[in-house]
């Protein structure tokens, strides 16, 4: 028999449970693993798992199977790998692309070095593979940005609630709104299962994404925290990429607004999960290289302005999957009520970014930037209902400029009480902004759960978008 919800998340407890305890008596993982396995890419009949080693093994494989009705080893795939150097540390990441797999359907698996399970004797982590294009099962995906940040120590443990939160939510996959890994989305940042310190680990420490990662596939945005080939090797979505004519590579940018010439990721796909089509866009730019404009306002030339590619792909896309629904995760914020991290009016009205949306379409979109929570009201007539989920776990922000759009908002500074808008009441500890989104989709009707880092819900709210 097939093993489903909740019991894949039995099994995710049991797989996470294994790689905490990397360093704890008991544990069978290899001393080669420096980053614990995780998912990307899961688009149509694929995933790709993903996991670093020392230098030593030079050989790598992924061994999967259908629960239930085969063994976790019944299949292999051959493993790519890539040099990477975290902090001064050489290491091998590798990716390993599982085709051909079954829609919805739960599968077990393992990761090798050569011919050693680098899991040992631990329960192999499942995931579940993606929903059919229109299929009619209810789907339920989790969102969240701006996270990654840790104290000196390597601490974060807001963004370690969070993320087991996340690790227990029933959801298929992830999205992310930009701004992974502080303070710059290096690799250094981002880390692994033993580095430690300030700025290190702080996405694949042991207590941050591999609670989650090897059992919910991530899709990740793109931030202005991060402009550099970090993020595209350590989330490869090459089938979303390919499949929807996106773009995922470095390019040079040269040299609007007195810029200075530079290469950054180009970031944007979309990909169909049941009755959805995602879009998973690239709305950032360098606080460091801003010439005699804004982040905004370069973000808007390189990304939206009339004739970009990025903006005629969309376009483009939009108008081919038309009548279904759709959402977009982009970082810069179309509103917001936080007065550092502001609303971007280069992407607001009918000639913009979101004028495309709305036109195209597109029903919710969620960003990040702010480090907030806020739930906008449409800004017009035929505008998408807008988001802002920037509380994964790095410094929150207080609201304070309160007005429409915004229907509630909540926000956090230092020791000091917390901030609302709308209506939102004011938060009494900071655990109460620190947060992701639940998002399920069941026919037409669509229920965004926001969910605490204790695991608390509030501000749900269901969207009809039957046509």
């Amino acid at each position: 028999m097939r093993r489903r919800f909740p019991l894949v998340l039995a099994s995710l407890v049991l797989s996470v449970a294994a790689l905490l305890g990397a360093a704890q008596p008991g544990t069978t993982l290899s001393s080669s693993l420096t980053r614990a396995p995780y998912l990307t890419d899961l688009v149509k009949r694929h995933v790709t798992v993903n996991w670093a080693t020392t230098t030593a093994i030079t050989r790598g494989h992924v061994a999967y199977g259908q629960e239930g009705v085969e063994a976790c080893d019944a299949h292999r795939t051959t493993a790519t790998p890539i040099a990477i150097t975290v902090g001064l540390v050489t290491e091998t990441q590798w990716s390993a692309d599982l085709n051909n797999l079954l829609h919805d359907t739960v599968y077990c698996y393992s990761i090798y070095g050569g011919p050693q399970n680098l899991l040992g004797t631990d329960t192999p982590p499942a995931f579940l593979s993606q929903l059919a294009h229109g299929s009619t099962v209810a789907l339920t995906f989790a969102v969240f940005g701006d996270w990654g940040q840790v104290d000196a120590t390597g601490a974060d443990p807001d963004q370690a609630n969070l993320l087991a939160h996340v690790a227990a939510s029933g959801a298929r996959f992830a999205v992310t709104t930009g701004d992974t890994g502080y303070p710059d989305g290096s690799q250094k940042n981002y880390g692994d299962l033993l580095q430690t310190g300030s700025g290190t680990s702080a996405v694949f420490g042991p207590s941050f994404w591999p609670v989650p990662g090897a059992s919910i596939p991530m899709f990740n945005g793109q931030g202005n925290h991060g402009e550099s080939n970090a993020a595209l090797i350590n989330w490869p979505e090459r089938h979303a990429v390919r499949s929807s004519g996106g773009r995922y590579e470095m390019e040079t940018q040269c040299c609007q607004n007195q810029t200075t010439s530079a290469s950054y990721p180009s970031e944007w796909y979309a990909f169909n999960a049941g009755p959805v089509r995602l879009y998973v866009l690239d709305a950032s730019w360098d606080n460091g290289n801003v010439g005699n404009s804004s982040i905004y306002g370069n973000d808007y030339d390189a990304h939206w302005a009339l004739g970009a590619a990025e903006r005629t792909w969309l376009e483009n896309d939009l108008q081919r999957h038309p009548a279904q629904i759709s959402f977009a995760f982009f970082h810069f914020p179309l509103y917001t009520s936080n007065a550092t991290e502001t609303t971007d009016s280069f992407l607001d009205g009918p000639s913009s970014l979101e004028g495309v949306l709305g036109q195209g379409g597109v029903d919710i979109v969620f960003n990040g930037h702010a480090h907030i929570y806020e739930r906008n009201a449409p800004s017009a007539a035929g505008m998408p209902v807008s988001y802002v989920t920037g509380g994964g776990g790095a410094t929150l922000e207080p609201v304070s400029v309160c007005g429409a759009p915004d229907l509630f908002a909540l926000g956090w500074s230092g020791s000091s009480p917390g901030s609302a808008c709308g209506g939102a009441t004011k938060p009494i500890d900071s655990d109460q902004v620190f947060h992701f989104l639940l998002v399920t989709v069941d026919g037409s009707q669509v229920t965004v759960t926001p969910t605490d880092e204790l695991g608390r819900t509030f501000d749900q709210h269901t969207y009809d978008l039957s046509p």
